[in-house]
């Protein structure tokens, strides 16, 4: 079933062309004015883009300002966009876009949440990470980042997901996809230096996006874009898909790292099965840890999981030497309704403790400020100069 329904993506992305271009036409005309929101087309059909595209960039920061005028540019690295992607069949899928520093330069980093959870999980503050969540901070170490609630889950309609709809999700890791490939088309990442992150189920879902013909691979007929494929409680089976089968195939080509919890059960037992054929290949990785811990709270409450993460992209995604080059976009989509999400910087975090420490001194002690003003010495004026004892002072050229 699901292989049926990638070779339709090309069918797909012709009706998507067709609705991106009526698209544009509205958003030219309506322009960026109601309320901060824009519908844009990425790059169109198969014009083929030979430089960065940045000019009238509708995720320019600077435009959605209420006061364009005073408005500024956030500073890189310091805010993310929240997107309503429209998946192939018009589904609208909340994301979250974490533009790089680097520009052309930037590897980027898919992450997919599992079952049940939300893209909020990427957010939430981790211990090990000085309190950022896992997208900040990986876009702190130059990475471009794209997380997803998936259809159905987290600030999408919420509803109950059947088996057969969850493997149609498939098709919206591949939209999410075509978006990266929209920003690569204007200059903001390397799409060749691409890796997905995914908890539970969402993992067995990356790995079918990747297995499958045509996930994450360009039109221009790479074998893949994927730098590192890291899985964190993967399962044995999902989406109708054997996990053992789906890694076997995957490992020997793309960089992989298996993460579990040797108590929880389901997970440990579908990375045993694969940890050998896994670690034939120098650069995949197999972590076990003494733990139940499962999916997200793995990732959250495992002192030690964000380091392995973090390693592992550095040493594979990062690393992996790639020019970047323009790319075809024939399977555009269409995002609308963008807001610019700032980042409390650590240096506001300091400023308003200090700024609390000081007014609850001043509560505690009401009268400090009367001691200290009558404690001053007071100037010494003329009327001074006049009293019995005072001394005068010389006020000629020589004093």
């Amino acid at each position: 079933m699901i292989p049926n329904r990638r070779a339709g993506w090309a069918v797909m992305g012709v009706v998507a062309a067709a609705v991106a271009a009526a698209t544009v036409g509205l958003a030219v005309a309506q322009g960026t004015a109601a309320k901060g929101k824009a519908a844009v087309k990425p790059a169109r059909g198969k014009a083929r883009v030979n430089v960065p595209v940045k000019k009238g960039d509708p995720l320019a920061p600077q435009a959605k300002e209420k006061d364009q005028a005073a408005a500024r540019p956030p500073a890189a690295g310091t805010f993310h966009f929240r997107v309503k992607l429209h998946a192939f069949d018009d589904t609208t899928l909340v994301t979250s876009y974490y533009p790089s520093r680097l520009d052309t330069n930037s590897p980027a980093v898919m992450l997919v949440h599992e079952k049940e959870r939300s893209s909020k999980d990427f957010e939430d503050p981790i211990d090990e990470l000085k309190k950022l969540g896992l997208a900040e901070h990986l876009q702190s170490l130059g990475y471009a980042v794209l997380t997803l609630d998936l259809r159905g889950h987290g600030a999408n309609a919420r509803r109950a997901v059947s088996d057969r709809e969850w493997a149609e999700m498939v098709d919206d890791l591949q939209a999410a996809y075509q978006f990266l490939l929209d920003r690569h088309n204007r200059g903001e990442l390397n799409l060749a230096k691409l890796g997905v992150v995914g908890l539970g189920e969402g993992a067995n879902l990356a790995a079918a996006w990747a297995y499958l013909p045509g996930g994450g691979v360009s039109t221009e007929g790479r074998v893949t874009d994927i730098a590192g494929l890291v899985l964190i409680s993967p399962l044995p089976k999902g989406l109708d898909l054997n996990f053992t089968t789906m890694i076997n195939t995957l490992a020997p080509r793309v960089p992989v790292l298996l993460m579990a919890g040797e108590r929880d059960a389901l997970s440990h037992e579908a990375v045993k099965r694969v940890r050998a054929n896994v670690e034939k290949v120098r650069q995949n990785r197999v972590e076990l840890f003494p733990s139940s811990l499962h999916g997200y709270k793995l990732l959250k409450l495992e002192p030690r999981a964000t380091s392995v993460i973090t390693r592992f992209l550095e040493s594979t995604v990062k690393l992996k030497s790639a020019e970047w080059e323009p790319r075809f976009n024939l399977t555009p989509v269409v995002y609308t309704d963008i807001e610019v999400i700032r980042h409390a910087t650590k240096a506001a975090e300091k400023d308003k403790d200090n700024a609390k420490a000081r007014a609850k001194e001043k509560d505690a002690a009401p009268g400090a400020r009367a001691m200290e003003k009558d404690a001053a010495p007071k100037p010494r004026g003329p009327a001074d100069a006049r009293k019995p004892g005072a001394r005068s002072r010389p006020t000629g050229p020589d004093s």
